[in-house]
């Protein structure tokens, strides 16, 4: 495989070349390349209208925009553009859906929902136990933090309407079979919706492949501006509801965007592609579909982050840090959860960050598993440093530095 070209993809990114900070803070966010940058300008200076006019802006800016939800169904393999809708933020997407899918249950249905998650997939369906709906959750087995199929089998049953989990746990980075949950899901006769936020910055979805109804991620953590998209697959779209207003047809995506949607943050999200184009040639990947080449880059992005972990876990364990979830690089993306033996995870963050070195502390939204399964309430929650694609080893090499001075 070809080496990722890790010098060349961070050239493209100016927070990079700002160099204000060592950035390991990825799974709260991604930093955006040039590219990104730039059509998020053009948008604003050249398509600050609405969409559907005769006027040529207005044409521009509507072409290009269902364009990038052509490209967004490429990259969650979807079988069709329809099947892709745009809002502001994952939370909000879920938050709709739920609230939608919550209109054609009765009492006693039942939903599962995992503690590996964040809480957007996770509150919103847990809610609905509010119109007497039964909510079942699914615990991650210590000492590792992974789900196991045995544990889900109890849990479904006749009354069984949808599964809701995590395609990897954005605390711990634990990967979830998210083929292996679809099957089990639909053979029981429920949906299965998984939240990709955290596994689509290191791995291309495949919602297709997996067999899932439904899915949400964010193109922010993915190179792209501030920006939530959700699939809906046939079997489950077409019987709800969406929040549409009463003109639109409900079999189309603008039901599930209720308002215009930013069109900086989607053009910005389709260059964000672009950017992924720009890896593939600098892996010099085979001739293509955008899809397969998106594929080579992943792959070889994989490899690399494995490294990454793998240097940053062993680094920690010489230093005696407490970590959590998996020992090694398998069976997880390039995100690492720990603490100091005896500082608090606020202050080990302040400390990194006055070293220049960005992470997160607390407990990353994923409330259930750190505060409930791993039992750091009184702790304060972790640390968590996570890397992508552009990260290197020099950033790791500054965040044991720092953490070792401590």
């Amino acid at each position: 495989m070809t080496p990722f070209p890790v010098a060349s993809v961070r050239s493209r990114f100016p927070a990079l070349r700002r160099a204000e900070a060592v950035y390991l803070d990825n799974a709260a966010g991604a930093q955006v390349p040039d590219r990104v940058v730039a059509a998020v300008v053009e948008a604003l200076e050249t398509l600050q209208v609405n969409k559907g006019a005769a006027y040529a802006a207005s044409r521009r800016v509507t072409a290009r925009k269902e364009a990038v939800r052509a490209r967004t169904a490429a990259f969650l393999n979807a079988t069709a553009p329809e099947h892709v809708a745009f809002g502001p933020n994952a939370t909000t997407l879920v938050t709709l859906l739920a609230r939608s899918l919550g209109d054609r249950l009765t009492a006693g249905d039942e939903v599962v929902v995992t503690a590996l998650d964040h809480h957007a997939n996770v509150d919103p369906w847990r809610q609905l136990a509010a119109r007497g709906v039964v909510v079942r959750t699914w615990r991650p087995r210590p000492p590792f933090g992974a789900l196991d199929l045995e544990d889900l089998r109890p849990l479904l049953g006749d009354r069984t309407r949808l599964v809701a989990f995590t395609g990897a746990s954005n605390a711990l980075g634990t990967r979830v079979p998210v083929a292996d949950v679809a099957a089990e899901v639909r053979a029981a006769g429920a949906w299965s919706f998984v939240d990709l936020v955290h596994l689509a910055p290191h791995a291309l979805p495949d919602v297709t492949g997996w067999g899932v109804d439904g899915a949400v991620f964010s193109p922010y953590k993915v190179f792209g501006p501030h920006l939530g998209a959700l699939y809906l697959g046939p079997a489950l779209r077409d019987r709800l509801a969406p929040p549409r207003l009463a003109f639109h047809d409900p079999l189309d995506p603008v039901a599930w965007e209720p308002g215009t949607q930013s069109h900086e943050a989607i053009l910005g999200w389709g260059a964000a592609l672009d950017h992924l184009d720009d890896v593939a040639d600098a892996l010099d990947a085979a001739p293509g579909s955008e899809r397969t080449r998106w594929a080579a880059v992943f792959e070889a992005a994989a490899a690399h982050e494995a490294e990454l972990t793998t240097q940053l876990v062993q680094g920690l364990d010489a230093l005696g840090a407490d970590r959590y979830g998996l020992p090694g690089a398998e069976g997880r993306t390039a995100t690492v959860a720990f603490n100091h033996p005896t500082r608090s995870p606020g202050d080990v963050a302040t400390a990194l960050a006055e070293a220049g070195v960005a992470v997160a502390a607390g407990h990353f939204y994923a409330h259930d598993l750190v505060v409930e399964e791993l039992g750091l309430a009184d702790r304060g929650g972790a640390v968590r440093a996570s890397a992508v694609q552009y990260t290197d080893a020099s950033d790791v090499d500054a965040l044991l530095a720092a953490f070792a001075d401590l």
